[in-house]
């Protein structure tokens, strides 16, 4: 072994510099997040993991076998292993693939979502999830987590899980929300058990009734949301989308469901150009559609129209 003689004024600057880190190491633990530079925000594991339920109510991903949190991980009985992120969040999707739903959508949904546009939603689900909701909540496809984010605060006692099978929708989630555990998860293998679950928040995406219905049993509720005639009807003239209609939509759910309760929501408001602009990026309408300065002038108001059904197996 050699050993290398260091200065004195080096020795000192690396004193230096090691007291910064233990001090920076210390100051850190006191917070549940640390921002680090371009890299993200991380949380410390334990209280990423100390979001979720530790019942046993999971299901393994790949094998569909009974699996319970252990440390750090989500382990089944034949051993396969899901790893909590620091970054927040559990990855239960076996070789994912990146959705078309990026990040750019969810960073406009969510300034849309924050400047109240979905406030009476918001205000409706809340009576339903303290009519029909018991322990534990799913909201299947939640984006960037606004719901359940608003639903928490609340209803503190309820366990909301966000459920996407987009990473970029997740990641966007977990910076915002604290206090709810996520899964980047697919919605046709769900990772819990049967009768597992009191309740199940389905807005504005596909349903899996079959999938719906095993987790929430006879007593559970689905609560789905589903756009009417009217709804972005503005962007709609903007895009010449076709005259939209929710009779098959309407017709898909009594085929697979009892309906127990309907809530209708419908508002119209006024847009600035920021708005507009926004609007146009966060929905599905504008995907084969370059947004050009003109469609932004031309989006003055926008209508917000959607039913909300409440089911039953």
């Amino acid at each position: 072994i050699r050993f290398k003689k260091i200065k004195n004024s080096n020795l000192k600057k690396l004193k230096i510099s090691f007291k910064i880190l233990i001090y920076y190491y210390h100051y850190c633990l006191k917070f549940d997040t640390i921002k680090l530079g371009s890299r993200g925000y991380f949380m410390k594991i334990e209280n990423v993991v100390k979001k979720f339920d530790k019942k046993d109510i999971y299901l393994c991903p790949k094998c569909s076998e009974k699996a319970q949190i252990e440390g750090i991980s989500l382990i089944c009985i034949n051993n396969h292993r899901y790893d909590f992120s620091k970054k927040g969040y559990i990855h239960l999707i076996n070789n994912y693939k990146p959705t078309k739903y990026n990040e750019e959508l969810f960073e406009a949904r969510s300034i849309i979502f924050n400047n109240g546009f979905y406030g009476k939603v918001l205000d409706a689900l809340g009576s339903l999830i303290e009519k029909y909701a018991r322990d534990r909540v799913l909201d299947i496809g939640c984006g960037e987590g606004y719901y359940i984010r608003k639903l928490k605060e609340k209803f503190p006692d309820k366990y909301f899980y966000g459920l996407d099978n987009s990473k970029d929708a997740i990641e966007l989630a977990v910076k915002e929300d604290k206090k709810n555990p996520y899964m980047i998860a697919n919605l046709s293998n769900l990772p819990f058990r049967d009768n597992s679950v009191s309740c199940i928040l389905n807005i504005l995406t596909p349903a899996n009734y079959t999938e719906f219905f095993r987790v929430l049993g006879k007593d559970g509720y689905l609560i789905k949301v589903i756009p009417n005639a009217e709804y972005l009807k503005e962007i709609r003239a903007i895009t010449a989308a076709k005259e939209y209609k929710n009779d098959d939509t309407i017709s898909l759910i009594e085929e697979n469901c009892e309906v127990v309760e309907r809530v209708n929501v419908k508002e119209t408001y006024v847009l600035d150009s920021y708005l507009a602009e926004n609007f146009l990026k966060m929905t599905p309408l504008t995907f084969s559609k370059q947004i050009l300065e003109s469609d932004i002038q031309k989006l003055k108001e926008i209508t917000i129209d959607l039913e909300i059904i409440v089911c039953k197996k």
